[in-house]
């Protein structure tokens, strides 16, 4: 029938095996193990969004079964996928489940920081009954500690809360038991017996389930003995392990240990030392049992750990390899960008260029065809005073030629100065024709006037301060001042290098940008 069940499985949702099992995980924990067996590898795959039950139920299989190792390593999973699934109640349980673990089988204070967590959780899932427990584990630290009377102190505090849990009588069974074990190792047998009858009085409540009951039921049997045979009460410490005997299977790991020495101290005080060392060799064999199960859960722990590395490892390769793709994609397509900008500016450049040679040559043109306008006017004006000479060596009267002579000097030096700036200055004629070097000098010196650069051209074309002031109209001191507030406003230090010099080498420099440029 279940082989059935399980075909007709196949391809349907495997978490219905996890409901399956936890149906079965108290009262039939191998036919829980069956069904969760049955679920395909890897789960990771099989269970997406049902994780966190899983290795939730694994847990509690391995409890049962004492195999630390894996109870451990279940717990931690559940929780881990519990977060990933959202799932706060299975971490808030799962949590709890393994501050106790912790706690009573490690002897860790770091179990607390499981009990923090599992509160955290219970409060998100909205988990009351959750929240209930969580209060319970002060008084069960307490108990673990052997600190019985302020366990109970805790537990009398808070029991009606317990007693009135929703649809849940467990918390109250667990509150009960520990007030029996309590009082009993207070040597108060009244109270003792008192909550063991309320104990009992719940071995049919419907909301506890079976395994709990007999699991606390058995304990206190061998929590009775105990105190017995302390007593050396020996035929009421025989009654309660026999008692015990019968619900070995309910009995954790340390219960398991106490029970067998106890049964071999009540042989050896009645003198039947063979049943006492049949009691030490079945503890000798039980703790062989339980070491060599958590070597194996060790192992397939690391097995497993193993295979998450390697598939960890292949998914880290192909993120790097992903990552080296998409760094070696970003890198050309860096290329290209750069490329592309290299392109667009030279392109740029040479529209620019383009367009200043049209201007320039636009410039020159008109330049051009003014000093053709400028070079006839010239030329009638010396025919014009051709005339005039031959008209003056025709006079007769050297008093009279004289006085013309002089006449047509004063004429000659008026007239000069008339038709070189006729329409236009200085600057802006010899500007026209050397564009280059002025735009150059004005860009980096911009301090410079327009007389400035006048100055600055004649320089470069190697006139002498005299030319210069018959050129400019005048005096040579008024040049030399003028050529030493230029080299101040250039900053030119005239003992290492000339003005002329420094001006010179910039007309050339001009000229062959010009060339180059062409």
């Amino acid at each position: 029938m279940y082989t059935t069940f399980i075909w007709a499985q196949k391809g349907d949702n495997f978490s219905r095996l996890v409901d399956s099992a936890e149906v079965y995980v108290h009262d039939n924990p191998q036919l829980s193990w069956n069904f969760l067996d049955s679920i395909p590898n890897p789960v990771t795959q099989s269970l997406k969004g049902h994780l966190a039950d899983y290795y939730l139920l694994k847990g509690m299989l391995y409890y049962k079964s004492d195999e630390h190792a894996n109870i451990y390593n279940s717990l931690k999973l559940a929780i881990k996928y519990g977060k990933i699934e959202e799932n706060y109640e299975v971490v808030g349980q799962a949590s709890l489940d393994l501050f106790s673990h912790v706690f009573v089988v490690k002897k860790d204070s770091t179990a607390n920081k499981y009990l923090k967590q599992a509160k955290k959780y219970f409060t998100l899932a909205r988990d009351k009954n959750g929240l209930i427990e969580v209060t319970q584990m002060p008084a069960y630290i307490a108990f673990q500690n052997h600190e019985y009377a302020k366990s109970n102190s805790l537990l009398l505090e808070n029991l009606e809360t317990y007693k009135n849990a929703e649809n849940d009588a467990y918390y109250y069974l667990f509150a009960l038991f520990m007030l029996t074990d309590n009082y009993a190792h207070l040597n108060d047998l009244e109270n003792a017996n008192k909550y063991r009858k309320i104990f009992k009085s719940l071995k049919n409540d419907p909301t506890i389930d079976n395994y709990n009951f007999s699991s606390y039921n058995a304990n206190l049997n061998v929590c009775m003995a105990s105190l017995h045979l302390a007593k050396e009460q020996i035929d009421s410490a025989m009654v309660y392990l026999s008692y015990a005997n019968k619900s070995q299977d309910f009995l954790d790991y340390v219960a398991r240990r106490t029970f067998y020495l106890r049964y071999s101290e009540a042989y050896d005080l009645i003198g039947n030392r063979e049943m006492s060392k049949l009691y030490l060799d079945s503890l000798n064999y039980f703790e062989e049992e339980m070491l060599n199960k958590n070597i194996t859960a060790s192992y397939n722990i690391t097995e497993n750990l193993m295979q998450s590395e390697e598939a960890l490892k292949t998914e880290s390769n192909l993120k790097i390899l992903n990552r080296n793709w998409l760094i070696a994609l970003f890198i050309i397509l860096l290329f290209l960008i750069g490329a592309f900008i290299v392109y667009f500016k030279n392109i740029n450049r040479r529209i620019n260029h383009f367009i200043n040679q049209r201007k320039s040559y636009s410039q020159l043109s008109s330049n051009y065809e003014k000093l053709k306008v400028k070079t006839l006017g010239l030329e009638e004006y010396i025919s014009e005073l051709k005339k005039e000479i031959k008209s003056i060596a025709a006079r007769t009267d050297t008093k009279e030629q004289r006085g013309k002579i002089k006449d047509l000097y004063k004429n000659i030096h008026l007239q000069s100065s008339s038709v070189i700036s006729n329409g236009e200055d200085h600057l802006k004629l010899i500007n026209e024709l050397n564009i280059d070097f002025f735009s150059n000098l004005k860009a980096r010196f911009p301090k410079l006037s327009e007389s400035d650069m006048i100055v600055c051209y004649y320089l470069a074309m190697d006139f002498k301060n005299k030319d210069i002031a018959l050129f400019l109209n005048r005096s040579i001191r008024a040049v030399e001042s003028k050529r030493y507030r230029i080299s101040k406003k250039i900053g030119l230090d005239e003992n290492t290098e000339s003005l002329a010099t420094f001006l010179a080498t910039s007309l050339k420099q001009s000229e062959q940008e010009r060339i180059s440029a062409i």
